[in-house]
C-alpha cells in the first residue's frame, strides 16, 4: 500500500463530502479525487458502478479544492473506469505496485522522465526540454491527455457508426 502521505492526496467522495486516505482504492462502486502534483490536475476518477450523483459531488469538491492557494492553478478531469487515459494510468500502477516511496499520485511519471533524459540516446531532445519550464511541460502534459481522451472517444464513436451501418447493410440484403 502507498504510503500515508501519497494517500492523503486522495479523496473519496462519501455522501456529500470528501474523506482522505481511503481504506479502498479503485473500488468500482466508488468515485475518488487524486491530487497529481506533477501534472497539475486533479482527476476524478468514476467507478463503473458509481453514481452519477457522486460523480457531481467529486467535481464540485475539486471546484472547491481549486480554490485552495495550493491547489490554485490546478485543472480537474473525469476519468471513468476502463476508460482511463494513459497519464492516468500511471497512478493505477503506483497504487496496484504499493509504492511506499512516492509522496503523491502520478510522482513516478517525474522519476521517469528525468531518467529518460539522461538516457545518451535521448541528448538532442533533453536539450529542448530543459528550456521549457516544469509548470508549462505539465499543462502541455494535460492538454495532450485530454487530446488522447478525445481521440478515443471518436474511435469509440467511429466502430459504433461502423456497426450500424453493417446493420443496415444486413437489413437491406436479407
Amino acid at each position: 500500500m502507498p504510503n500515508i502521505k501519497y494517500r492523503e492526496k486522495i479523496f473519496q467522495v462519501v455522501g456529500e463530502n470528501i474523506k482522505p486516505n481511503p481504506k479502498t482504492i479503485f473500488n468500482p462502486e466508488e468515485v475518488y479525487l487524486f491530487i497529481d502534483e506533477n501534472l497539475n490536475v486533479i482527476w476524478i476518477w468514476a467507478g463503473e458502478k458509481s453514481k452519477l450523483f457522486h460523480r457531481y459531488i467529486a467535481s464540485s469538491w475539486a471546484g472547491k479544492l481549486k480554490s485552495k492557494k495550493q491547489y490554485f492553478n490546478y485543472n480537474y478531469e473525469l476519468v471513468k473506469q476502463g476508460r482511463e487515459p494513459k497519464k492516468f494510468k500511471v497512478i493505477i500502477d503506483e497504487v496496484e505496485e504499493g509504492r511506499s516511496d512516492l509522496n503523491y499520485p502520478g510522482e513516478s511519471r517525474t522519476l521517469e522522465i528525468s531518467v529518460k533524459s539522461k538516457s545518451k540516446n535521448d541528448l538532442h531532445s533533453n536539450r529542448y526540454s530543459q528550456k521549457i519550464p516544469n509548470k508549462k511541460v505539465a499543462k502541455i502534459t494535460a492538454i495532450l491527455s485530454e487530446v488522447q481522451e478525445m481521440q478515443s472517444h471518436i474511435r469509440y464513436s467511429l466502430e459504433h457508426i461502423g456497426k450500424r451501418i453493417r446493420k443496415i447493410d444486413e437489413i437491406l440484403n436479407s
